[in-house]
């Protein structure tokens, strides 16, 4: 499990209803009945972990103790909406952990506001739970490792294939994994089409489109 400096220890809880205020009613069941606890472990800032600021200020390292079961995004995406800093999730269930992060970004009028975006996920007691640790030389470059560590093979693969871009723009590997995912999803929707169809000649152009598909994501 990831390792963090001591002086950066927080050890604090944080209560469920910090985050009820603008969330519906169903998601304020989910953190009543799937959530036991959630800790506020660690505070990675330049006063911390002796690293400058770039865009953000800071990043936090939450566990969260479930009652049972998965963790539900909508939690996650609760709490990160609520907190304007990047968060690293430890996520225990019994004696298993797992990790997540999303990828946030802050608004350009008012740094307190984030977009909540894309999320990624460690198996449980995944290997690269040992592998997390804070690289970089100030904390948006820790943050986006994070990212890196936790996504793993996915943002590599979506870095193999967005080759005009700077190999440290962490941004636009997650929008080339998106599109690499909305292309999927139509090749998939495809060849259920082409199963279903009974003409011969809509069958052949289907597999055109879907070997053109094919073809963006090589």
């Amino acid at each position: 499990m990831a390792i963090f400096p001591e002086y950066a220890k927080v050890g604090r809880i944080v209560a469920k209803e910090n985050f009820y205020r603008d969330i519906d009613a169903a998601t304020k069941n989910l953190f009543q009945s799937e959530i036991a606890r959630i800790i506020w472990e660690y505070k990675l800032a330049p006063n911390t972990i002796n690293l400058p600021i770039k865009k953000w200020a800071e990043v936090e390292v939450f566990r969260i103790v479930l009652k049972n079961g998965e963790i539900p995004e909508k939690v996650l995406r609760a709490i990160d909406s609520a907190i304007p800093y990047p968060i690293l999730f430890i996520i225990e269930k019994g004696s298993i952990k797992k990790a997540a992060i999303c990828y946030k970004e802050q608004s350009q009028k008012n740094e307190n506001v984030v977009k909540v975006d894309t999320y990624f996920y460690t198996e449980w007691n995944d290997e690269k739970l040992q592998g997390i640790k804070i690289d970089g030389l100030n904390i948006d470059a820790v943050f986006s490792n994070f990212v890196r560590q936790i996504a793993g093979d996915k943002l590599t693969t979506a870095k193999k294939c967005n080759k005009e871009k700077s190999p440290n723009s962490i941004k636009e590997d997650i929008e080339t994994l998106k599109e690499r995912e909305r292309i999927m999803k139509q090749v998939a929707a495809l060849n259920r089409k082409i199963k279903m169809e009974p003409s011969l000649g809509k069958k052949q152009s289907l597999a055109e489109e879907r070997y053109r598909l094919k073809q963006q994501l090589l």
